[in-house]
């Protein structure tokens, strides 16, 4: 038997039965960690806030065989105030999806767990838009993900910055407008140049202290969303439906 403690966030919730749960937690040292949580839907079960989904918990697990489950949980935040907006729920649930997508067993995750859990918060608060929040994280994820855009300068020639660049999300270069790549790309101004140097090359603690205006906001989103979906090449059906809330 494999005893393990660790804080985590609860990114997946399955019910099993009338009053299990299997959960998916992502944790800092271990990764992804899949766990069934015995009696946690019971009303009076100390794990029914800790193991639901959103919910970041100090959580010990035991292994027997080749299956987690939950011995202990202990809730440190629900971020309740998320499920009263629909959007924000959406969203929140996007993270979730992404941190599924991103994130293995036995990993270490610790910067993209640090990562969704201050985009959280800053949604529970109304620290930022929204739209905001979701387009740094995407780019900072990619980083995170091994995907770090080439930005230091056009590819070809070298210029630093021009009036209008192009990024290419296949190859997550920029060019300048006389060195135009083949294929799918992306115009961008100087201010989106910047917000997505400065979101891929910060340290942590400064990525979501820039403003933006509305109509860069709207480039950069584009830009950060349509890079991962090229290179995860998959679907999102919790971007699906938070798109048709923002339409």
């Amino acid at each position: 038997m494999i005893k393990i403690t660790a804080p985590g966030l609860v990114i997946r919730e399955q019910s099993i039965g009338e009053a299990d749960r299997l959960i998916t937690v992502l944790t800092a040292q271990y990764g992804i960690v899949r766990a069934f949580s015995r009696g946690a839907k019971k009303t009076k079960s100390k794990k029914l806030a800790a193991t639901s989904l959103l919910a970041y918990s100090d959580f010990t697990f035991v292994k027997t065989k080749d299956a987690y489950s939950v011995e202990d949980a202990l809730v440190k935040e629900v971020f309740f105030e998320l499920r009263q907006d629909v959007e924000k729920m959406a969203l929140a649930q996007y993270f979730c999806e992404l941190a599924n997508e991103f994130c293995d067993e036995d990993y270490e995750s610790g910067e993209v767990l640090r990562l969704f859990l201050n985009a959280l918060w800053l949604l529970k608060e109304n620290k930022k838009k929204p739209l905001f929040i979701k387009s740094v994280t995407e780019m900072r994820l990619m980083s995170l993900g091994g995907y770090m855009p080439a930005l230091v300068g056009c590819d070809n020639c070298g210029e630093y910055e021009s009036d209008i660049m192009y990024f290419s999300p296949e190859s997550g270069k920029i060019y300048c407008e006389n060195c135009l790549p083949i294929g799918q790309r992306y115009s961008v101004n100087a201010s989106v140049i910047q917000a997505m140097r400065y979101v891929s090359l910060s340290d942590f603690e400064k990525i979501f202290s820039f403003t933006l205006s509305d109509d860069a906001l709207l480039k950069f989103s584009q830009v950060s969303e349509g890079y991962l979906l090229h290179k995860t090449q998959r679907k999102f059906k919790t971007l699906d439906f938070y798109r048709t809330l923002t339409l």
